[in-house]
């Protein structure tokens, strides 16, 4: 059975990286071993390290790996040795070997930085610079301080010292090395006889900004890098470096790795060593144009040319927001045209014990079959040989995370040359993922909202339950007591034998109109009770039915009418009687509640202005049309530009959600599938208008 390794490293993207890998794939036979490539980027300094950031890390155990091979330098080039501690905490008892940085009881594979940089400050100083700036890297990088040393004992063995003004220190960037180089130009207002630098990519950044200022290259200062990668042949002047064996340290890791998991005992450091390759940049005459292929330059343009249209059209199709699922079906002929033909999204949730698991919930090629398979923490054919049609291919396993959020982790199969791309946009799934658990959440919680204003227009209902059926019931009462006592004298006049017929009569005409009121009083209750209840169901169940229109809205005034007893707002309906629909009478209910509401509250100051709010129903040639208006404050066109969108209030501090007239305007659009039009101006009304097909008659 194939052993798996895991190589863990920052990037997928720079030069040395790359070059580490195809390191370990000429070393490891794909018969025996199987290679998963897991980006976690350069870890922070101490200070700004979070455990969350070595998620990736903490997956090992679940997929079932045999060994690591971990390019300790890059990962944590700018961080400390404790951060590097937790690293190998994470790894645990794992057979590990570490390339580029030394590491406690960890064999490593190191580079001898010290013998390359020493030849260039030789060759530095044989050539006449005695003036020299130097870019180093972070104070606490292995390469860095390995580097710096080279380069001070060799000065200091031509009696010579660097100034502490003159020994900058960068993060082996271009762009760092650009600004530093600027910075001293500018402050110093002299031109060294060379820039040194930690790297090849400060290197570059120095002679980009020498070139904005126009100081030539090597006549008036002499520029080296370290590392030797493709680009420093290709920029003018070219660049005299030293060689990093990138790919050499890559092979050697894992050999060792091999005799590792084979029992073999390791000895705790391996070195390979550097030499100085020496160019135009440092004034070494070197025929520029013969180094090149110009036809296998174009060529690979050509390809770089044809690529970066592919990735640009992926991107495009990321940025759409749409659901994941269609974005990357959408996107599976371009990436299999791109070198990857196989991708998986593993995201976390929870089963119904509540614990944390990781499933899968994407993948290209779709297969129904697989989707949320939990258990299965990679595809089933990933210790399998790679096919053919992925020249070079590789795994690689990127996090899924955003800034607030994580989300799992993705996995992919690609060709070498497009590996960077899955880091590239591993992050733009992670958004995509996010915005779409944030309309999840939001429709959620609209969902609950609406709930909540639904049951607010219940409870307005029920308020104008009692409000309304307090006066039927009060007069029956009154009439009953009025009753009870009449029975009570009659009974005393018949007790003392003094009833006559004249009060006799006279009982019975007052009990006859007694009970007259109580039962025209009792009537009126149940009238009440019941179209109260009908519009409760109405709004408690979405089903259809044929209502009278008018009739129906009365009802719903009637519970509504009470805000009106102690304000200063006047209501007047003209309603067509004959009007009969077939509709959702919950949504009408809510509508003209919320529209209610919203014109009492908003334009009429709750009642505290006086006014007055019109209901019209009538019967055009065209169309029924329903119209709710009042004379309060009105709104500008910047207030309804906005109106029907979700949360926009301009009642917010006086508890407003902004959900209201949202709610009105779905309500009649998606669901009564009515139109919906407003005339207001500031200090001057609102009007609604909503117009109704005669399709819906009944």
């Amino acid at each position: 059975m194939k052993k798996r390794i895991a190589i863990v490293l920052p990037t997928l993207s720079q030069t040395i990286d790359q070059q580490i890998i195809r390191g370990v794939q000429t070393s490891l036979d794909p018969k025996l071993f199987s290679c998963l490539f897991i980006p976690i980027g350069y870890l922070a300094e101490a200070e700004l390290f979070k455990s969350k950031d070595l998620w990736l890390l903490e997956q090992l155990p679940k997929l079932n790996i045999d060994g690591v091979l971990l390019y300790g330098g890059g990962v944590g080039y700018k961080t400390s040795s404790d951060v590097m501690q937790q690293v190998l905490k994470v790894i645990g008892d794992l057979p590990l070997i570490n390339v580029g940085s030394i590491l406690d009881n960890v064999p490593s594979v190191l580079v001898d930085n010290y013998s390359g940089m020493q030849q260039l400050a030789k060759h530095i100083l044989d050539i006449g610079c005695k003036d020299i700036l130097y870019i180093d890297g972070p104070k606490n990088n292995f390469d860095s301080q390995q580097r710096y040393r080279a380069l001070a004992d060799t000065l200091q063995q031509q009696g010579l010292n660097l100034p502490p003004q003159q020994h900058l220190y960068g993060d082996m960037t271009t762009a760092t090395a650009t600004k530093l180089c600027r910075q001293w130009l500018e402050q110093y207002q002299r031109i060294p006889d060379a820039i040194m630098c930690v790297n090849d990519l400060s290197a570059k950044g120095v002679i980009e900004e020498l070139e904005r200022q126009q100081i030539a290259i090597p006549q008036q200062v002499k520029v080296t890098g370290f590392d030797d990668f493709e680009y420093a042949d290709a920029i003018r002047p070219s660049l005299s470096t030293a060689i990093y064996p990138a790919q050499r340290t890559g092979s050697l890791a894992a050999q060792l790795l091999v005799d590792l998991l084979n029992g073999v005992e390791l000895e705790a450091q391996y070195q390979l060593e550097t030499m100085s390759i020496l160019r135009a940049s440092s004034g070494v005459s070197v025929n520029d144009v013969l180094l090149h292929n110009n036809d296998e330059r174009q060529r690979l343009l050509i390809q770089q040319r044809d690529s970066n249209a592919q990735r640009l059209s992926v991107t495009r199709l990321f940025h759409q927001r749409h659901d994941l699922h269609h974005i990357l079906a959408q996107a599976q002929p371009t990436l299999k045209e791109l070198g990857i033909p196989e991708l998986y999204i593993y995201q976390d949730s929870f089963n119904a014990q509540g614990q944390s698991q990781t499933c899968l919930s994407q993948q290209l090629p779709s297969t129904q079959s697989q989707k949320n398979k939990c258990a299965q923490v990679l595809p089933e054919h990933f210790d399998q040989d790679i096919s053919n049609t992925v020249h070079q291919g590789l795994w690689v396993m990127t996090e899924l995370k955003t800034e607030q959020q994580h989300f799992g982790y993705l996995l992919a199969l690609s060709e070498s040359a497009h590996a960077e791309f899955i880091e590239f946009i591993t992050p733009q799934i992670a958004d995509i993922i996010d915005h779409q658990r944030l309309l999840e959440e939001t429709k959620q919680y609209q969902a609950q909202v609406e709930l909540s204003e639904k049951m607010a227009a219940l409870g307005s209902l029920v308020s104008g339950v009692a409000h309304e059926i307090n006066t039927p019931l009060g007069n029956s009462l009154l009439a009953a007591s009025h009753l009870k006592e009449q029975v009570e004298w009659l009974a005393q006049q018949m007790h003392q034998q003094q009833l006559t017929k004249t009060r006799f009569e006279q009982f019975v005409n007052d009990a006859s109109n007694t009970t007259e009121i109580i039962i025209n009083s009792a009537q009126r209750a149940a009238e009440l009770i019941t179209s109260f209840k009908q519009v409760a169901v109405d709004q408690s169940y979405e089903e259809q039915r044929e209502i009278n229109l008018a009739d129906y809205i009365n009802k719903v005034l009637r519970s509504l009418q009470h805000q009106l007893k102690t304000s200063k707002v006047s209501l007047h309906t003209e309603l067509d009687p004959s009007i009969r629909v077939f509709t959702f009478p919950g949504a009408i209910a809510q509508v003209i509640t919320n529209l209610f509401t919203n014109a009492l509250i908003h334009g009429l100051d709750g009642g505290k202005r006086v006014g007055r709010i019109d209901i019209k129903l009538q019967r055009l040639a065209q169309e029924i049309q329903l119209s709710f208006s009042d004379d309060g404050h009105g709104a500008s066109q910047e207030t309804v530009n906005h109106i029907f969108e979700p949360f926009y209030t301009t009642a917010r501090t006086s508890g407003g959600c902004g959900l209201g007239m949202h709610i009105v305007f779905n309500l009649i659009t998606q669901k009564l599938r009515w139109q919906l039009n407003i005339n207001t101006q500031p200090e001057q009304g609102f009007c609604f208008t909503i117009s109704i097909p005669l399709s819906d008659l009944c």
